[in-house]
C-alpha cells in the first residue's frame, strides 16, 4: 500500500501537468479562433467557374477505366477536367481537352493560389514540392505559392488534380503545436488513439481505481490522507 500510496501521488503530479496543458491549450483555441488555427485568415474558397470546351468523350474514359462509379466533370482554372472515381475509391483527373492525365503547371498553380486568396499581399514565388510536413497526410507532387503577406501565407497546391490542397502562414506552428499537445499526439496526425493515448488512458484509470482504493482504506480506518 505505502508503494501505491507513493505512485498515486507523483501520478497526479503527471496528470495535473496534462491537465493545465489541456487548460492552456483550450483556452488558446477559444481565443485565436477557428480560421487562424486553420491558417485561413486570407483563405477564401475557389468560385466555381462555368465548364469551357470539351474534346475528349465519356464514351473514351468508359473504355479507359474499369468499374466506373461516378463521373464528374468540372473547371480547374478555365479548363475543362474530369474527375473519374472507380469502385476502389480512387480518384483519376483526366484533361478534358486532351485526354492526357491532368497535369497542374506551375502558372495555373498561381492562378488558383490567387483565386483562394483575399489577402493584401502579392504572390511572391511559386515552388514545386513533394508534400509538406505543414499539411498532414499530404505527400503528393504539388506547388507551394507564397505571398508577400504580414503573416507569409503560403498556398499549397496538389499538381495531380489541381486542387487548392489548404493554405498556412508564419503562426501556423504554434498552432500545430497547441494541437498535438491538446490531443497528445506528437505526430501530427492528430490521432486520438496513438499510443500515448492509450497509455495516459490507462494510467488515469488506474489512478482514479487506486484513489477510490486508498480513500476506501482510510475511510474504514477513519482517517484522512
Amino acid at each position: 500500500m505505502r508503494f501505491m500510496r507513493k505512485l498515486h501521488r507523483w501520478l497526479s503530479l503527471v496528470i495535473f501537468i496534462q491537465v493545465f496543458i489541456w487548460l492552456v491549450s483550450g483556452l488558446y483555441f477559444s481565443w485565436l479562433g477557428h480560421e487562424k488555427l486553420a491558417a485561413h485568415d486570407y483563405f477564401q474558397p475557389v468560385t466555381e467557374e462555368a465548364v469551357g470546351p470539351v474534346y475528349y468523350p465519356e464514351s473514351a474514359l468508359i473504355e479507359r477505366f474499369e468499374n466506373i462509379q461516378s463521373l464528374e466533370i468540372r473547371s480547374v482554372a478555365g479548363t475543362a477536367q474530369y474527375v473519374v472515381t472507380t469502385t476502389d475509391g480512387k480518384k483519376h483527373y483526366v484533361n478534358a481537352l486532351t485526354g492526357k492525365d491532368w497535369k497542374t503547371p506551375a502558372p495555373m498553380a498561381a492562378e488558383l493560389a490567387r483565386q483562394s486568396y483575399n489577402g493584401p499581399g502579392r504572390i511572391e514565388q511559386v515552388h514545386a514540392v513533394t508534400g509538406t510536413d505543414e499539411i498532414i497526410g499530404w505527400r503528393s507532387q504539388g506547388f507551394r505559392v507564397t505571398f508577400s503577406d504580414d503573416i507569409a501565407t503560403r498556398a499549397y497546391i496538389d499538381a495531380a488534380s489541381g486542387d487548392v490542397i489548404d493554405h498556412r502562414n508564419s503562426s501556423w506552428w504554434l498552432s500545430d503545436w497547441m494541437f498535438r499537445l491538446h490531443f497528445m499526439d506528437y505526430s501530427g496526425e492528430r490521432d486520438f488513439n496513438s499510443l500515448l493515448n492509450i497509455v495516459a488512458a490507462t494510467a488515469a484509470l488506474w489512478f482514479s481505481l487506486s484513489g477510490l482504493i486508498l480513500l476506501g482504506r482510510s475511510l474504514k480506518r477513519r482517517q484522512l490522507f
